[in-house]
């Protein structure tokens, strides 16, 4: 097998791996109508952070909480940019419709794990994906681990648009 076919084949099962693992169990995005501002929430309460507690991973690193910022707006960057502004999300108030991450894993690998749900002012959900990941990182991604989250937030933030896009395009 010649070099161009073994990493083409390579890259594809990669991504149908990854495309696999995500699951969308609730989608009424009809809704919305094209240009809908929705609030965005992230949450790392629940999250396995390099195999710490997010307490335990602030302590570890002192720059977490000037970080984690960052980190979020990347997040919800990659969605947006994925988006096309057919929906627009953002740290609102006043949206009748927030989505609301859950961030669940995140590895030393280059790998964020995360649960996203959309759920209207009465705690309705209209959308839910689960196992949501945007990948394993780029090779040679340099920098720190903080600086690697930022890069893994966008990612997995792309990912989640791209499904959101999808589902919402194919109404």
């Amino acid at each position: 097998m010649n070099f161009k076919r073994f990493i083409t084949l390579s890259l594809m099962l990669s991504f149908l791996m990854v495309v696999q693992a995500q699951v969308v169990t609730k989608n009424s995005l009809s809704v919305l109508k094209p240009g809908s501002k929705i609030g965005f929430v992230c949450d790392f309460s629940e999250a396995v952070i390099m195999g710490m507690d997010e307490e335990a991973f602030s302590k570890y690193e002192e720059d977490w909480t000037t970080d984690k910022p960052t980190i979020v707006a990347n997040f919800m960057n990659g969605i947006n940019n994925r988006l096309d502004d057919i929906l627009v999300f953002g740290q609102l108030k006043d949206t009748q419709y927030t989505l609301k991450i859950s961030v669940k894993l995140v590895n030393t690998k280059g790998y964020m794990l995360c649960d996203a749900v959309i759920v209207d002012n009465a705690g309705k959900s209209i959308f839910e994906a689960k196992q949501v990941n945007g990948g394993k990182e780029p090779p040679f991604l340099p920098g720190t681990k903080l600086a690697k989250m930022k890069a893994w937030a966008l990612l997995t933030g792309r990912a989640l648009g791209g499904i959101i896009k999808s589902e919402y395009l194919n109404q």
